[in-house]
């Protein structure tokens, strides 16, 4: 069942509870820890996209074949807590009989010797032959790993390898395994390795890419046709890496969701709890799984050029207090107190998701600033003949004058220490597909303000 299946089943036990169903009130403490559960799952593989975009972001940096390498193997024994490990690189031409070993991590120099049958030949040749990852949990008994001297004689007991290739060019396969005193693989580790092994294919084509430019300014002495070929392959890695910017961004915005959903599953797993606040927070948690949903969409609708709005007239006072309310708990941690002055209140035309959205980038923005001291942030709302305003304030150190011309431009950032600055310019191209502007306001004493104007009905 899905987070947000689970929340939508979570809220009716708990309407049923409330209105005294035996069942309902039995049933609620295991749908808490389930749902606790998945939160946590969420934040685990949170945190594995994480390490995956830092490991990137360390490859992208590198071109050196042999620091590329140790890199590679030292990231995959860590991330899948592997005992043992290597990676081999085919010769040329590629093929599942010739390849090396290029680095080897807790074998000895016997089991590493390239002539002897110690290392599982058969099982590296059928990765590479087939191109197919392949993982086991009891490589004693698996039927197709008889015939391996290394699986019996050293007591392997579970077993992964996935090919490197990059655009059908096999560079090579990745090998861990355990003994049988260690831990056992899944398909969840295997999906870990592949997702890494990816990575490792694009950084050791580029170092072969430089390592062969090199050799070929030397001997050939074509340094300007071989640059460019260089400069189209950075080309390409910076579009990766701007990818992998993105994906950090959209794991850093995750977090305040998460942490709201968190949060408020731990409130509604009190007994003492009155029924009217805990179907409150029930749906306060759902608010954030909505959340979570619009912002992988709006990050789509950003990347494929946006999507259409799903406009309705909504009361502003309720909907900034669905934005309060959302905020509320993340901001109380930080010791920042969010003020309200509402001077409309009526109704306005908004894609409800999508404007919610841009609300929780600037608060977010404000509370990044801030950086760990006590603030404020304060929503403003206002007519002005036939539009409305709403001003977001805070007191935080205010945005540098160097960036202020390209604020709203993607990957700009100011205050912050994780994130790649897609959150204005996401807001940016909401607003503006609202018909309306935002903009930075000026003569503020401190802090940041950002002005949004939207017309009315």
């Amino acid at each position: 069942m899905s987070l947000r299946s689970e929340i939508v089943h979570l809220e009716e036990l708990v309407c049923r509870a409330c209105e005294g169903d035996k069942e309902a009130q039995r049933q609620l403490p295991a749908r808490f820890e389930s749902l606790r559960r998945e939160a946590e799952t969420l934040i685990k593989h949170q945190q594995e996209l994480i390490t995956l975009y830092e490991i990137a972001r360390e490859l992208a940096s590198m071109v050196n074949l042999e620091d590329i390498l140790d890199l590679i193997l030292t990231r995959a024994l860590a991330l899948v807590k592997a005992e043992r490990g290597f990676i081999v690189l085919a010769d040329e031409p590629a093929s599942q009989e010739s390849f090396r070993i290029a680095v080897a991590r807790q074998f000895s120099l016997e089991e590493v010797d390239d002539g002897e049958a110690r290392l599982s030949r058969s099982l590296i040749g059928r990765v590479m032959g087939s191109r197919q990852a392949i993982v086991t949990t009891n490589a004693q008994e698996d039927p197709r790993f008889q015939s391996s001297v290394s699986i019996v004689n050293y007591r392997i007991r579970s077993v992964m390898a996935v090919p490197l290739i990059y655009e059908r060019e096999l560079l090579g396969a990745i090998y861990l395994d355990t003994r049988i005193t260690e831990r056992l693989f899944t398909q969840e580790d295997l999906a870990l390795l592949q997702a890494l092994g990816n990575q490792a294919a694009i950084a050791l084509h580029m170092a072969q890419l430089y390592r062969n430019l090199e050799q070929r300014n030397l001997e050939l002495q074509q340094a300007l046709a071989e640059l460019r070929a260089t400069q189209d392959e950075l080309i390409r890695s910076e579009r990766l890496s701007a990818v992998g910017r993105l994906a950090s961004g959209i794991i850093h915005d995750f977090k305040t969701p998460m942490t709201t959903i968190k949060g408020y599953a731990a409130f509604l797993g009190r007994d003492d709890l009155p029924p009217a606040q805990r179907k409150q927070f029930a749906q306060t948690v759902m608010n954030a799984v909505d959340i979570l949903v619009d912002m992988a969409q709006e990050i789509l609708d950003f990347v494929q050029g946006g999507g259409p709005l799903q406009m309705e007239p909504v009361p502003l006072d309720a909907f900034v207090q669905e934005v309060v309310d959302f905020l509320k708990e993340d901001f109380s941690e930080r010791h920042i107190t969010i003020h309200t002055q509402l001077d409309y209140r009526g109704v306005v035309s908004l894609d409800k998701g999508k404007m919610r959205r841009v609300l929780v980038n600037i608060a977010g923005n404000a509370r990044d600033a801030l950086n760990g001291q006590p603030g404020s942030f304060t929503i403003i709302s206002r007519r002005q003949d036939d539009q409305v305003l709403l001003e977001l304030i805070d007191d935080g150190p205010g945005i540098p004058p160097e960036i202020l011309p390209n604020l709203f431009q993607p990957f700009v950032t100011y205050g912050k220490a994780h994130g790649t600055g897609l959150g204005l310019a996401i807001s940016k191209k909401i607003v503006e597909d609202h018909g309306g502007t935002i903009a930075v306001m000026t003569g503020l004493p401190k802090g940041a303000g950002f002005v949004i104007t939207l017309p009315l009905p």
